[in-house]
């Protein structure tokens, strides 16, 4: 498994990262065996980086994670860790002040038996949600939230600190106040915000956690229009039958990406993620060993596409309609 620089910080990443929250029922009930045989089989596979959050499942993901990273080093897996969303009722209640916060995290590091996480993301604030108060709304004697996170990179908790969002806004306002990791949804038929941002997370030494590299399985290229979802898959309310229908004909304009060692949509689907140079890691949300075997054949070697699929890319998805 090749590795990544975390942007212009020391951290090295796995170009592909696991991405728990689909272990916790996101797609549908999942035994608690096979969640804990799909996390071992990662970093059997040499996937060191593993996405968390105490919202997925309830902290027990982390503490299945924590189980499993026991016996390894502490250096040899890459932990990120988010804070800022829970459950409050049956509804995700987020609060981003440094009390929570910290709370948050102090409860993600004791479920992972760990001392400290490698990243720590703010988790999916809204549009806005995270612009300081200014004027009279401001108060001169209260900890701003940028200092509160550079005040964990002091205190060794966390190393770098970012934000996990689909809001193109808050990412330029973490730039401007030092985030170093930022976790966006990227994939082939979803690329026009990081693309749009490319320049700024350079020039920021950030780096970008790509989530949703399958578009929540549609990528995997298994589906017809006619795939039905579970009333416990949060699928079944994404897509309607004729949004679904869309993307399944744009989904087969792409098969033409799958030869030689691509052997599959899924492969090819990850390899683009990964020709982006400011993608640090590329998080697969597994939910089965299967879908986590052989992650290093997946990510292939540099240059990952050939060049003149990847020129020929921008023509098919415009006639797609994507």
């Amino acid at each position: 498994m090749h590795r990544r620089k975390l942007g212009h910080t020391d951290i090295q990443l796995s170009e592909i990262g696991l991405g728990t929250w689909g272990l916790s029922g996101a797609y549908g009930h999942l035994e608690e065996k096979i969640a804990r045989t799909t996390i071992e089989t990662a970093l059997e596979e040499g996937v060191t980086t593993i996405d968390l959050s105490p919202l997925w499942g309830e902290g027990e993901i982390e503490e299945w994670v924590g189980d499993a990273i026991k016996e390894r080093k502490r250096e040899e897996v890459e932990l990120i860790v988010r804070s800022g969303a829970v459950w409050d009722g049956d509804s995700v209640k987020h609060r981003f002040d440094p009390e929570s916060l910290r709370r948050d995290l102090e409860g993600s590091l004791e479920r992972l038996g760990t001392d400290h996480a490698d990243v720590w993301l703010l988790h999916e604030p809204g549009a806005g949600a995270l612009d300081l108060p200014d004027g009279d709304d401001a108060k001169e004697d209260e900890e701003d939230l940028y200092t509160f996170c550079q005040s964990l990179v002091d205190e060794g908790l966390i190393k770098v600190w970012g934000v996990s969002t689909s809001h193109v806004g808050n990412v330029r306002t973490v730039l401007s106040h030092g985030a170093k990791a930022i976790c966006l949804p990227y994939n082939i038929l979803h690329s026009d915000d990081l693309q749009d941002l490319e320049a700024e997370l350079a020039l920021a030494g950030a780096g970008v956690l790509a989530r949703s590299p399958l578009f929540h399985g549609l990528l995997a290229g298994r589906w017809t229009q006619y795939r039905q979802f579970a009333d416990d898959d949060h699928r079944r309310a994404r897509w309607t039958q004729q949004a679904l229908a869309i993307r399944v004909r744009q989904l087969n304009q792409l098969r033409y990406l799958v030869h030689d060692d691509v052997s599959n949509l899924a492969t090819a689907a990850v390899r683009y993620v990964l020709l982006s140079s400011v993608v640090s890691s590329c998080l697969l949300g597994a939910r089965r060993p299967i879908q986590i075997r052989n992650a290093t054949g997946m990510a292939g070697e540099p240059p990952y596409l050939p060049d003149d699929d990847v020129e020929r890319l921008g023509h098919v998805l415009s006639d797609a309609g994507a």
